[in-house]
This record gives C-alpha cells, structure tokens and sequence, in this order.
C-alpha cells in the first residue's frame, strides 16, 4: 500500500528560461553602419538647408522649411539616439520599420515641395537650398528603401 510512496512526490515545475536582458548601451558601429551614416547625412542636410534657408529674404519659404527643419531634426536624431543606445530592442513590441518607413515617406514629400518653393522664390540662397534639400530626399529615400526591403524580409530593426 505504501510502497514507492516517497518517488510519487508532484515534482516542483521548472521556472521558464528568462529572456536575455536587453541591456541599454553605447554601440559606436551603429554609426558606421549604412542606415547610421544615412540618418548622419539627413541631420547634416536638415542643418545646411536650415542656415541657407535663413539667409534667404522669402519669409514664407523660410517658415514652411523652419517647419520641416525642425520636425525632421527631431525625429531623426531620436531614432539615432535610439538605434545607438540599443533602445529599439528594448520596445521591440513597436514597429519601428513601419514608423521609420512612414516618416521617410513623409520627410521625401514635405522635402520635395518645399525645395521647390525655395527654389523659385529665393534667388541663390534657395539655390542652396533645393541643392541641399535634393541631398535630403536622396537620403531619406534611401533610408525609407533600406527599412521597406527589412520590413519585407521579416528582419528585427536593428
């Protein structure tokens, strides 16, 4: 009757594997990567066109470039902060390469009107902007085709 009675313990169940801390640091090669140097080359477009913008004597142009400026710069070195300090994967329940594709999409037809209003009003200082402008949507363009294609293939964001 009590034989084995000690073997037929229940057993304790096994704690589940805990994931890997998702640890916040400073990562420099995301810098040196091909989307870093791209969000790199569209803070710098947004400074260059800003300063050139401000130089120009049509207000109107210089205000809807403020806009875009100012939208652009912050948003783009928040995803910078975020993809350097490793941020994404701590939110990685967000679709980030949905967000960042949408914003590119967004920044390439906002930059492509208002390179155009500078250009046809100001004189060489809207020159300088369309130039700089243009060196924008080339970048984001490219960003927005980087994050697009990873969306497709199921790729993590970072």
């Amino acid at each position: 009757m009590f034989d084995n009675y000690g073997n037929n313990q229940a057993a304790q169940p096994q704690p589940p594997p805990s994931s890997p801390t998702r640890v916040v640091r400073f990562d420099k090669s995301y810098v040196q990567s091909t989307p870093g140097i791209l969000k790199l080359v569209e803070i710098i477009c947004n400074i260059v066109g800003f300063i050139c913008i401000k130089v120009s004597p049509a207000w109107f142009s210089a205000f809807l470039y403020n806009l875009l400026y100012w939208a652009g710069n912050i948003i783009t070195i928040l995803l910078l902060v975020m993809y350097t300090f490793h941020l994404v994967e701590k939110f990685d329940k967000l679709p980030w390469l949905k967000f960042e594709f949408s914003f590119c999409v967004i920044m390439v037809l906002m930059y492509i009107g208002c390179s155009i209003f500078a250009t046809t009003i100001a004189e060489s200082a809207g020159y300088a902007v369309g130039f700089f402008g243009l060196c924008a949507i080339i970048a984001y363009g490219m960003d927005g085709y980087l994050k697009f294609k990873a969306y497709r293939r199921g790729l993590p964001p970072q």
